[in-house]
């Protein structure tokens, strides 16, 4: 529904002759550039795939490398639908498929996201090094225009108000022994972390995941040059509109509507009209979100047969 409702915000302030030249750069776009990011990121996928048996490895569980790719690909479809239950999907097809204890799985994934989020943070840095003064400008005008229109009052009930929900969530978490859960959770993350360090092939498991990131970022990169007014962008606009557009796929589901909205806005610190940002966030949504449909449609496809297969 969020995404629904961000779509409806972002489109209510364009023309009709906006959106059409939106639909124009769109339909005009150079599809072999997105079919060279498709391919990109199913390389990345692939990787992903190999790259989890090293740790399963470690915790003395060996899946055949295809079961891999039908799980990961299931589990980003299963994202689509319902956010977060990719995780779980493939965990429980591992299991299915080659006995993998559904809580380990589990936990080597939580440990791959970890490693994934501290890379997704070196890149977010290296972005607000390479173009923080128009970031941060942005940022300066923009809370600098809220604070002017703001008035007093509105301040002190907002400070009550956040004093009145820290308390809450406090005695909350008291009353439900969250903590104590929280502490548990953040130790498995850390224990299940720490396996990447001492594996016998960590070094693998880390040339795979540099390789998984460089993916991510030349399938971004390539698929600019697909709206030829594009190619001008500075690596530091890539940059930044990347890592907005991977934020963008945690705040809704998939990111849909959120993604095109998030690059565009992040673009025009770099003086692309808002009109072409979008353009571009819909084709790379479009064509990352298809890609993802067929290999999750695939991987249903193959574990269906294989499971045909088991039963006689």
């Amino acid at each position: 529904m969020l995404g629904l409702f961000l779509i409806y915000i972002s489109y209510s302030q364009f023309s009709s002759e906006q959106i059409n030249a939106i639909k124009k750069d769109i339909i005009d776009a150079n599809y072999w550039w997105i079919a060279l990011g498709m391919f990109l990121a199913l390389l990345s996928h692939l990787s992903r795939a190999w790259r989890w048996n090293y740790m399963l490895h470690a915790i003395g569980y060996r899946p055949k490398y295809l079961h891999n790719v039908i799980a990961i690909g299931a589990g980003y479809a299963m994202n689509l639908l319902i956010p977060r239950s990719g995780e779980v999907s493939r965990a429980v097809i591992v299991n299915r498929t080659d006995g993998v204890p559904v809580d380990k799985a589990i936990g080597t994934i939580i440990a791959e996201r970890v490693l994934d989020f501290i890379i997704l943070l070196l890149i977010t840095a290296t972005a607000l090094l390479v173009a923080g003064d128009r970031v941060f400008q942005f940022f300066n005008d923009r809370l600098g225009a809220a604070f002017a229109k703001a008035e007093l009052s509105q301040f002190i009930y907002l400070a009550i108000g956040l004093v009145v929900l820290t308390t809450l969530v406090v005695l909350a978490l008291k009353h439900f022994n969250i903590l104590h859960k929280l502490r548990n959770f953040i130790s498995g993350l850390k224990e299940g972390f720490m396996t990447i360090w001492t594996m016998k092939k960590k070094w693998l498991y880390l040339a795979h995941t540099v390789f998984i990131w460089v993916m991510y970022l030349l399938m971004f990169y390539v698929s600019v040059f697909a709206i030829p007014a594009l190619s001008t962008i500075p690596i530091a606009g890539i940059l930044s509109a990347f890592v907005a557009g991977s934020f963008a796929v945690a705040f809704t589901n998939g990111g849909l509507g959120a993604y095109p909205l998030f690059i565009a806005q992040v673009l025009v610190l770099f003086q692309v009209p808002e009109t072409l940002g979008t353009a571009l966030g819909w084709i790379l949504w479009l064509s990352q979100t298809a890609l993802v449909l067929v290999y999750g449609l695939l991987s249903f496809l193959l574990l269906s047969l294989k499971s045909s297969v088991s039963t006689k």
